[in-house]
């Protein structure tokens, strides 16, 4: 017990709840260095025939050098996706700001694809540097509470 109650989830435990690990796939931190407001937008396809559950997450990280947590969540979607099936999404990131695009996968589905992309607003031009293609994607396991 006591070795429980010293990793920190000694109140999760008390409610009943245990942690729960999720593969999550991330861009990593990118940084909005224009002056004004970028659109971010996101394309995802379910290659697959049968539905999935996805989540996007675009989570505004701020602008000082070092931050804990993100400053704010500019968009966060759970849906089902029907199989064979392409849909976007899009999420304004202030001037100067640092942000990140998430996509997790109900279990963990290979055949979900997704590309991202910034502009200079919803339809208008890519900008340089910020697209992060699919196979640019990092993996990485974030613990989440039931």
């Amino acid at each position: 017990m006591a070795e429980f109650e010293q990793d920190g989830f000694e109140e999760r435990r008390e409610r009943g709840r245990r942690p729960r690990r999720s593969l999550v796939r991330t861009t990593g931190i990118l940084q909005n260095n224009l002056g004004a407001a970028i659109n971010v937008h996101a394309e995802v396809v379910n290659l697959n025939l049968d539905d999935v559950e996805i989540r996007v997450q675009v989570l505004n990280w701020g602008t000082a050098v070092t931050q804990t947590n993100p400053v704010s969540t500019a968009l966060d979607v759970t849906q089902i996706l029907m199989g064979n099936t392409r849909t976007a999404f899009n999420a304004a990131i202030p001037a100067g700001s640092h942000y990140e695009v998430r996509l997790t996968v109900e279990d963990n589905e290979e055949t979900v694809l997704i590309n991202t992309y910034a502009r200079t607003a919803v339809g208008g031009g890519i900008l340089n540097g910020l697209t992060v293609l699919d196979s640019q994607f990092q993996r990485v396991e974030i613990e989440n509470c039931l």
